[in-house]
């Protein structure tokens, strides 16, 4: 017994004895599609494409991808052209070059602990900022509610 409401598949055959299969549009279907011809095939790939695309929200990560990293750019300049400076003054000179030194059996070892703190200083003011950009635009808002 069929649906009345749901689009039914129609099966059609032309003069030259060729059958066309014609799916309901709109609905993501379930189970098997028949595609006779090349342009039904290349369609029905490119929206399966789109779906995963809209499923994943991988445009979305992508962009978040984008502006992260370029976001990071500007705050690694900000540090090497705005807080650089201040502890160049602060300590005498700058930190990502202090170095301690450990002797182990004859043999000095340098451990760039300078570098180490700068790097570990740059990300806590990376995430400084992002959190001020996302509570300040408030993205954190975004958020879909699933049905």
């Amino acid at each position: 017994m069929t649906d009345v409401n749901k689009p039914q598949v129609r099966v059609t055959e032309s003069a030259d004895g060729s059958v066309k299969i014609t799916q309901p549009k709109g609905r993501r279907r379930n189970g098997v599609t028949v595609l006779l011809e090349s342009d039904d095939l290349v369609r029905h790939q490119a929206a399966g494409f789109v779906h995963f695309l809209q499923d994943y929200a991988v445009v979305g990560l992508a962009l978040g991808f984008i502006v992260g990293q370029q976001a990071n750019g500007v705050v690694k300049q900000f540090v090497a052209s705005f807080l650089d400076p201040l502890f160049k003054v602060w300590l005498g000179q700058d930190l990502s070059t202090q170095t301690a030194t450990l002797h182990h059996e004859g043999t000095a070892i340098a451990v760039p602990w300078g570098a180490f703190v700068y790097t570990l200083f740059e990300f806590f003011v990376v995430l400084l900022v992002m959190y001020a950009v996302i509570k300040l635009f408030k993205l954190d808002r975004f958020a879909k509610k699933k049905a």
